[in-house]
């Protein structure tokens, strides 16, 4: 008797593993040949996780996957360009050939976003996925500037004193002269 149920339950564990993999999270891949630098993010409730597919409408193919656990913060950095979105929801995750089964919702964004960066800001978008009435979509921007360590223009001891010794100001002297450091700061901006 304890055979014939343990003999059941392996069986039960083995087509269960079978009928779904391990929840993936994040980043699945970027096909699109160009560094994913520009911001996604995407609030989702926890009734459903989300496979996300990015079109590139001029070039007409997929060019990146994300997978989105329901309910959790979820940010992805995308390429530049002008994207159709296309959303995959359910529960029991299949793997990326059979997404959720036959529960699979699948869904467009009405319109294409586009996705671009400027000298100071990374132009994105915030995707609220939360509301009965339906999706909402803001612009989201990153500014982005350069703050100068001010550590790296310290005097150190010895460093120059050519300098002192050489009032001249010779070339030699200058090579010694350490380059400044600067640090990019992002924040969200308008």
């Amino acid at each position: 008797m304890i055979r014939g149920i343990s003999t059941l339950f392996a069986v039960f564990v083995t087509a269960l593993s079978a009928s779904s993999e391990e929840r993936p999270q994040g980043l699945l891949w970027n096909r699109s040949g160009l560094p994913a630098t520009l911001p996604l993010l995407i609030k989702t409730t926890e009734d459903a996780d989300y496979f996300l597919h990015l079109r590139d409408v001029e070039k007409d193919r997929v060019v990146l996957a994300a997978y989105v656990r329901g309910g959790e913060f979820f940010q992805v950095l995308v390429p530049p360009g002008r994207f159709e979105l296309v959303f995959a929801s359910g529960e029991n995750w299949q793997g990326e050939a059979k997404l959720f089964g036959v529960n699979t919702h699948i869904f467009t964004l009405d319109q294409p976003l586009k996705f671009w960066a400027t000298m100071s800001q990374r132009k994105g978008h915030l995707i609220d996925l939360t509301q009965a009435s339906g999706t909402t979509i803001s612009d989201l921007a990153k500014c982005q500037r350069l703050a100068l360590d001010p550590d790296s223009l310290r005097y150190r001891k010895g460093l120059f004193d050519p300098l002192l010794r050489d009032p001249s100001g010779a070339t030699e002297a200058w090579s010694e002269m350490p380059s400044p450091h600067y640090d990019i700061r992002v924040h969200v901006c308008s």
